[in-house]
């Protein structure tokens, strides 16, 4: 466990794998994935950092919302950088490059 900013990143133990991150909200904390996206709402330390050891890299393959032009698009992920993912629309009648595009979190909002 590594902490920055009062951020902790929390890594599989095994490999050092980043799992995610752990961020304060007042007395509590949220876990977040490796894109920085909400896994839970805050809750304690342990609880937050069990949810993260549990869900954080299969939360990569799970179906994902992007807030598109105020309306909630379902999208798969196919690469994911802090604060940014690259998506495909799951709606195969959306027109989309093949290779996807980039979304930016601090500009787009994203839920599970």
């Amino acid at each position: 466990m590594r902490t920055f900013l009062s951020v902790m990143e929390i890594r599989r133990e095994d490999d050092d794998e980043l799992l995610g991150y752990l961020v304060p909200v007042g007395a509590d904390w949220q876990p977040t994935t490796v894109f920085h996206a909400p896994l839970a709402d805050p809750t304690s330390e342990e609880e937050a950092e069990d949810i993260l050891r549990r869900e954080g890299l299969t939360a990569l393959s799970d179906p994902w919302w992007v807030e598109e032009a105020g309306e909630w698009r379902e999208v798969r992920l196919q690469e994911a950088e802090p604060y940014r993912i690259r998506v495909r629309w799951a709606d195969p009648t959306i027109e989309q490059p093949a290779h996807g595009h980039w979304v930016d979190l601090r500009e787009q909002r994203v839920r599970r």
